[in-house]
């Protein structure tokens, strides 16, 4: 039986951003090309405007169809009607379109009271309640930390004063886990500076946590700097112990918990003893949040890690189909990095980040006087142009594929159990200093597809989706995908998680069920078949990222 669905936000649009709604139908003839719609006000169905439904192509096995009402400039409630020769074919719920939205609607359950929550739920009182279950992990607690400075740092105007000290409470809650962390490390014989996955279940350093760890540190010195200053101190020498840990004493732990099939690499590939670029990325990141911390010496050692990532940009003469500016996993193999490989406790851990040159763009400020500056922002300008632009235009949601695999070309949902909408919140947020650096408004394009793909205007949910998740399950018709909001309690309709905590966002939509890698990454199994409802925290840091800085953005470019 074919699938048909309208789909449309179910939390709202932010006025002045692309605003679209789709129909999907695995039937080309379910809209014909005299499909035409019009907007009119939900309260009095006074007409707006209105405009052709465009057939946007197949991809999944779907055919799409897209509706384009950006040019509504006013706040208010809305409903779509599309039609064919004056005959009705669908009819939305009404939806709210208004300046910053989206921010208004969510920021303060997913950024503050979500987290108030956890932190009282959370063993001993330390950290956060991470997902469904009893652990705390070191790099979901910094990946959380990471995002809740990015709103500190720029929107503490639009928080107030009250919520403001709220986050920045926050900060300290994450901070003192990761703290525990590191101190447990010592005792058990690991090297100064190290920090332990978990406590209590998993007591092993994974220098990807470490890296992560440093830029939380790091930036959360610089936040709390004249509302907690003791903390703040702390911090900073806890981000300098663990960034020399990892110049000097860390390595790449090699085959131990990596992916082949989620890396779209050969089945007998040899892991190297190598950083993945992300990690390099990372680590690079953290030498230019001490650097701003006043700690000039660690200048040296970011340019040296982003050096180590350009080496491995590819080529416009060595493109895969066309799309290149994108970097190779490691220095001795010929395919290309994926924006999530989370999985396992290992060399994969933590692998959210999704292509994550956001340091890089701000080196090009902060340093722009450097001699190598030019460099990157040729290496910034390929991968925008090269990969990141056309890559998400292949599909009509405008969503960063997990990445090109060899034979088979890019793939949007296969590869990942965990941390899908980590990845597609900050792809947002990507988007956006792309947006910022190049001054090309198609990327704003990309940011909000990514952002309401969570807010609603995503795939839907069918009856099939279910088969992905643990606990969530709703009886849905046979034959339709509905639109959900995929933040827990908010929007319209909202889907369920594991605690199913107000302002909560799961996983997301998968190939895999739910902590299983069983689907080959193909073509022909790529798709958002399954839903997945684990609830960690990371994926939050992703959407509040992308909001902070799409509303720091709109303050001057709108």
């Amino acid at each position: 039986m074919g699938v048909n669905g309208f789909l449309y936000s179910q939390i709202g649009y932010d006025i002045k951003d692309p605003m679209r709604a789709l129909v999907r139908s695995s039937d080309r003839n379910f809209l014909s090309e005299k499909a035409a719609f019009k907007i009119v006000d939900a309260q009095t169905n006074n007409f707006i405007l209105q405009g052709n439904v465009k057939y946007w192509g197949e991809i999944w096995n779907i055919h799409w169809w897209e509706i384009d009402f950006s040019s509504i400039n006013n706040p208010g409630n809305y409903k779509i009607i599309v039609e064919e020769e004056s005959r009705i074919v669908l009819v939305s719920e009404a939806f709210k379109a208004g300046e910053n939205l989206l921010w208004n609607e969510t920021m303060k359950t997913v950024a503050i009271e979500q987290l108030e929550t956890r932190a009282k739920m959370a063993r001993n009182g330390h950290g956060w309640k991470d997902c469904g279950s009893y652990w705390r992990e070191v790099n979901s607690h910094a990946t959380t930390i990471i995002a809740l400075c990015e709103l500190l740092f720029y929107g503490y105007e639009y928080l107030g004063a009250v919520d403001s000290r709220r986050v920045a409470d926050q900060i300290v809650q994450g901070c003192d886990y990761i703290a525990i962390c590191q101190d447990k490390a010592k005792s058990i014989g690991f090297p100064e500076g190290s920090i332990v996955h978990e406590i209590p279940s998993y007591l092993h350093v994974i220098p990807g946590d470490v890296a992560q760890s440093v830029v939380a540190f790091a930036k959360s010195s610089r936040m709390l700097a004249d509302i907690y200053p003791e903390k703040s101190e702390e911090y900073l020498q806890r981000a300098v112990k663990a960034y020399e840990y990892l110049l000097h004493k860390a390595e790449p732990i090699g085959d131990v918990a990596f992916s082949r099939s989620n890396h779209g690499a050969p089945n007998d590939f040899v892991v190297p003893k190598e950083w993945q670029t992300r990690d390099l990325l990372m680590m690079a990141w953290g030498g230019l949040e001490l650097w701003i911390n006043g700690k000039k010496q660690y200048k040296e050692d970011a340019k040296m890690y982003v050096r180590k990532v350009m080496k491995r940009q590819v080529p416009k003469e060595k493109s895969e189909d066309g799309f290149y500016g994108h970097f190779y996993t490691f220095d001795s193999c010929d395919f290309t990095e994926k924006a999530n490989v989370h999985h396992h406790l290992g060399h994969d851990t933590g692998a959210t980040f999704p292509h994550y040159i956001v340091p890089v763009i701000e080196m090009c400020g902060l340093w722009h006087d450097d001699p190598e500056v030019p460099q990157w922002r040729k290496m910034i300008e390929d991968f925008a142009y090269g990969y990141f632009l056309p890559a998400c235009s292949q599909n009509p949601f405008y969503l960063l594929p997990e990445g090109y695999f060899t034979r088979e070309g890019l793939l949007v949902f296969c590869g990942p159990w965990h941390g899908i909408n980590t990845s597609i919140g900050f792809a947002a947020a990507l988007a956006v200093k792309l947006e910022d650096f190049t001054c090309n408004r198609e990327f704003r394009k990309i940011a909000a597809g990514n952002i309401q793909w969570i807010a609603g205007l995503n795939a839907g949910i069918t009856r099939e989706s279910f088969k992905g998740c643990v606990i969530w399950n709703e009886q849905i018709p046979e034959g339709v995908a509905l639109p959900y909001s995929q933040i827990v309690g908010i929007g319209n309709r909202s889907v369920g998680a594991w605690t199913d905590i107000k302002g909560t966002i799961p996983n997301g939509f998968d190939v895999n069920p739910q902590f299983q890698l069983v689907v080959p990454p193909t073509k022909a199994n790529d798709g958002p078949w399954l839903y997945t409802d684990e609830d960690w925290i990371p994926h939050a840091a992703g959407w509040i990222t992308a909001l902070t800085y799409l509303r720091e953005k709109k303050k001057y470019s709108n």
